[in-house]
């Protein structure tokens, strides 16, 4: 089972987040017939995504959007307070071969953006926008964090893929910098984060989130949150239905003219979705009742 794991440094101000979504990614792989590097650039979208959940509070989600000049043009990753994952990438079918011993994922997203989007039980989102830095996505999390979050943090993301083209390794930390924190430890964690090894290569050597944790900091972690990391994508027709509705009147007519069933496919999960010209002319009809105006 997929876990996330949320602690503090015993003995300084350091919050870390642990994860390990290996069987996730695999999914999300397997749902999109992903190549390589596209792989690789989803997995880290949605372990970052994780990451980011891990921050929420009960009720509320994350959208990480990722958007570029590369040939995967844009990845999607929506995860909530409960650690339910879900993504996509625009073009799956991408593989553009190793740089230095990695996936080039950089290359694969080019230049362009990152998008946060959180809904917070608000009336309005919160949209957070920054460039991306590297398109590395861990480095572009981490400028999010201290330029739109005013949040001193690390971040470090990791997939392998194996030569069987399936996720055997993926996962992630992050390290938070709290008020208080020395000057000396902030040195020396950046050069113990310089020297540390991958994190799919922790994940393949067997290493726990917490294990994870305490080899990023190098000093014992006292974990109080853990959530079991699962990919799950809530879509159902009556969602599919109201998506044709929020089209609009016009739009909903245009259908109805063509007189020909809709096939709606989920971004997310690739569920599809049959809507006969009877549901469409229903919910044709059901906008111009609520529109009329009742008699005076």
């Amino acid at each position: 089972m997929d876990l996330l794991l949320k602690g503090m440094a015993k003995e300084e101000p350091l919050l870390v987040v642990g994860l390990v979504d290996t069987e996730t990614v695999e999914k999300a792989r397997s749902i999109h017939d992903t190549y390589p590097t596209a792989s690789a650039a989803l997995g880290r979208v949605i372990s970052g995504s994780i990451l980011l959940s891990s921050i929420l509070k009960e009720g509320q989600r994350v959208i990480l959007q990722v958007v570029g000049d590369g040939p995967l043009r844009e990845i999607v990753a929506e995860a909530d307070w409960l650690c339910r994952v879900r993504g996509y990438v625009k073009r799956p079918h991408i593989h553009l071969g190793l740089k230095d011993g990695r996936l080039d994922v950089g290359r694969g997203i080019g230049k362009g953006f990152l998008n946060v989007i959180k809904d917070l039980g608000l009336r309005e989102y919160y949209h957070g926008t920054v460039p991306l830095q590297t398109g590395e996505i861990a480095t572009d999390l981490a400028y999010y964090f201290r330029v739109s979050e005013q949040i001193p943090a690390a971040v470090s993301l990791g997939v392998y893929v194996g030569t069987d083209n399936s996720v055997k390794a993926s996962g992630g930390f992050m390290i938070h910098a709290l008020p208080g924190l020395r000057d000396e430890t902030v040195e020396y964690l950046e050069e113990r984060l310089k020297g540390l090894l991958p994190v799919s290569t922790m994940i393949l050597n067997g290493l726990s989130p917490k294990e994870i944790m305490e080899e990023a900091i190098g000093l014992p972690i006292e974990v109080f949150e853990w959530r079991d990391v699962l990919y799950y994508c809530p879509c159902t027709k009556d969602r599919v239905l109201d998506a044709i509705v929020a089209l609009g009147k016009k739009d909903i007519e245009d259908l109805a003219k063509k007189g020909e069933a809709l096939n709606v496919q989920c971004e997310f999960c690739r569920t599809e979705y049959a809507v006969s010209k009877k549901e469409i002319l229903s919910l044709l009809n059901s906008i111009e009742s609520s529109n009329k105006q009742p008699e005076g």
